[in-house]
């Protein structure tokens, strides 16, 4: 097996249940032993561990999951075996990509049948947040100070407004804030960095890349670590940050930044990558990315958020992809 570096969680997380299937000799086998693999496999698999913290940690959340799921896999794999074989049948006409495509079908079938406990930190998120939304929901909530946050689609976020403090943590995804002037600080708490405002509107977006924060109005002081390295942004400004380092400062177009608000979604050049986590906010089911080297070729456009299957046939056009959906609704674009 080939080692991929990725290029987002989700390319790392798709690229962990690879491995773990390859660690299986059966789908319906709870018992994931690398002896299985060769010593030129077991090489790729500590290299392609060791080139990146979040593949370590994919590969236990994936190892974890198979534990949880291998019985429902091995139950349903009956029903998925049209869609296998299919995949297989391919792979036996390019005998060369044999292989991947047997890990890609092993993989494939593990995701199909284990939607259920897909992402289940979002789960987790959504039970312990305060407010939440669905894909494709956007949700605006006013909250006790009078300030208004609105929701993009799949995101979450806890509150805590007393008489002396207004703290916001954003779980996930995306939130934007109109903060009502009180004269009390209000801080927003994002992966390792906070944002802090007295009164303004802003964005707070939470991305596999790091955080964004994208200013629409009057200014904020966005720390990649609490209390450490604060940078003032004004009006048509964003800054990221990501394990405690701040990226450079930017100058953004607020009409295309804040498009979401209005149920539009805006790509410039952006990698397919990051445009399919976008739309990913607004389609129910998971969509997967097999090829690195496609998701960094840039797309374009402006779609309505309503129809995100609209914006997948536009990029299809363009880049020349093929989707294939799943038995279970996953998506996958190779």
């Amino acid at each position: 097996m080939t080692p991929i570096t990725p290029a987002s969680r989700q390319q790392s997380e798709d690229v962990a249940l690879l491995w773990v299937t390859r660690l299986a000799a059966e789908p319906d086998n709870r018992q994931l032993a690398e002896a299985r693999l060769s010593p030129q496999e077991r090489g790729d698999l500590q290299r392609w561990l060791d080139a990146d913290t979040g593949n370590a940690q994919a590969y236990a959340r994936a190892r974890q999951l198979w534990q949880l799921t291998a019985m429902p896999a091995a139950r349903l794999a009956g029903e998925e075996d049209a869609a296998l074989q299919a995949i297989l049948r391919r792979g036996r006409q390019r005998p060369r990509r044999r292989l991947a495509a047997l890990a890609i079908a092993a993989s494939l079938l593990f995701a199909a049948v284990s939607m259920l406990a897909w992402q289940p930190e979002r789960w987790i998120d959504n039970l312990q947040a305060d407010y939440s939304s669905a894909p494709g929901q956007l949700r605006t909530v006013t909250l006790a100070d009078g300030s208004e946050v609105t929701l993009d689609g799949d995101s979450a976020l806890d509150v805590s407004v007393t008489d002396s403090a207004r703290n916001v943590h954003l779980r996930r995804g995306a939130a934007f804030f109109k903060v009502r002037h009180t004269g009390q600080a209000f801080v927003v708490h994002a992966d390792t960095g906070e944002v802090t405002v007295l009164g303004t509107r802003f964005e707070v977006r939470r991305e596999a890349h790091g955080t964004e924060v994208t200013v629409e109005e009057g200014r904020v002081a966005v720390s990649p670590l609490p209390g450490i390295g604060a940078q003032v942004l004004t009006a048509g400004e964003r800054i990221d940050y990501r394990d405690g380092h701040a990226g450079a400062l930017q100058s953004v177009d607020p009409q295309q930044a804040f498009a979401w608000r209005e149920g539009r979604l805006s790509f410039r050049r952006v990698p397919l990558a990051d445009a399919l986590a976008v739309v990913q906010r607004y389609y129910p089911q998971r969509i997967v990315l097999l090829d690195s080297s496609l998701g960094a070729r840039p797309v374009s456009g402006e779609f309505s958020s309503q129809d995100p299957t609209v914006v997948l046939a536009a990029f299809q056009a363009v880049l020349g992809f093929s989707q294939q959906r799943l038995p279970g609704g996953t998506l996958l674009i190779r």
